[in-house]
């Protein structure tokens, strides 16, 4: 059945018809926006490559590994991470039973040294005090063979005997004075050695400052020292300390790119809501692998090159130590573009 509806005023409209055309409204735009932010997301998902390179980097500065080239224990340390610290500093205090054994063998080798000296004293002055008595008894020993070969009642045995006693004081002469030179040729040589010995003791005591252990540089201590009582072998940090002067970013360049980046390419440093300005001042020719945010293997993603970037004068740079993404746009097009957009939404860190 038509039931046919008669308006008392045809300007007047329906308030039915005004709520359905409201309600309509309403569906298609809902309905646009959901089309529109669908197509949105895959055409800057599948079109980001193709406009800009990122991929992820860590904030980082020299890093100064605080050790000892001994077997340590550690007795004490008084910093803790993130604390900063001034050349010099006292970091911490350690005993070595490898350095006491060290110094120990220094020592042995010392006295050694002083008892060889004292035998080689006592030689010398032997052979000094008795080159005298040798060379008279050389002199007399000539006189009785000249005196016999002059007379003709010697004997031959007689002869014989005298030439053996002057060949003999002969060699006692001979030998003490090689005796003596060579005991002083020794001696000097000892005195070296030892001299030698002792700047070594002298450096290995000064290197260990009695186990206490000192910062290098002015900086931050990034990684947990060492506990008390905790022992370590040669070359394991005790601290690891950064030097925050020399603030840069290591940016792990995605294999899959359009192109390789060159020094001197500007680039964003994304941290949180902040783009950071920053150039590419060198690209290191080694591979590495980043361990991304998790601790998974299944996780890590292995860069075939390493970006190192430096921030613009000015910029307000991250902690140390920190995760952030970094972006090189292809083209000026698309980093003006990307400009605009992140000032329109207040997202640029000026």
């Amino acid at each position: 059945m038509t039931v046919t509806l008669t308006r008392l005023d045809p300007h007047i409209p329906d308030p039915i018809e005004s709520r359905r055309r409201a309600a309509g409204r309403a569906v298609r735009a809902a309905y646009a926006t959901i089309v529109f932010g669908i197509l949105a997301f895959f055409v800057v998902y599948f079109g980001r490559p193709i406009l800009y390179l990122g991929g992820p980097g860590s904030v980082s500065s020299p890093r100064y590994l605080v050790s000892l080239p001994y077997i340590v224990q550690i007795n004490s340390t008084t910093v803790l991470r993130g604390a900063s610290v001034k050349a010099g500093d006292e970091i911490g205090r350690v005993r070595s039973p490898q350095h006491d054994e060290i110094v120990a063998t220094y020592m042995r080798s010392l006295a050694d040294i002083a008892g060889r000296k004292a035998e080689l004293r006592v030689k010398a002055r032997v052979a000094r005090e008795s080159l005298d008595a040798a060379r008279s008894h050389l002199r007399l020993a000539e006189e009785a063979v000249e005196l016999i070969a002059n007379s003709s009642a010697a004997s031959l045995n007689y002869r014989i005997d005298m030439s053996r006693e002057r060949a003999l004081a002969n060699k006692a002469v001979v030998s003490q004075e090689a005796e003596a030179a060579e005991a002083s040729t020794q001696l000097a040589a000892l005195d070296e050695f030892s001299r030698q010995l002792g700047d070594r003791l002298e450096k290995v005591e000064s290197s260990f400052a009695d186990g206490r252990v000192f910062a290098p540089i002015a900086g931050i201590v990034a990684n947990n020292p060492a506990r008390a009582g905790q022992s370590l072998v040669a070359g394991t940090p005790i601290a690891e300390i950064l030097d925050p002067t020399d603030v840069f970013v290591d940016w792990y360049v995605p294999n899959e790119r359009l192109s390789d980046p060159k020094v001197g390419n500007e680039v964003f440093v994304l941290f949180g809501n902040r783009r950071i300005l920053g150039k590419i001042a060198e690209i290191l020719p080694v591979s590495d692998v980043y361990p991304g945010a998790g601790s998974s293997a299944a996780r890590e993603r292995t860069a075939s090159q390493i970006a190192r970037i430096r921030f613009n004068p000015g910029a307000h740079r991250p902690a140390l130590n920190s995760a952030v993404d970094v972006h090189m746009h292809y083209t000026q097009l698309s980093a003006r573009i990307a400009s605009v957009l992140v000032r329109l939404f207040g997202l640029d860190e000026l």
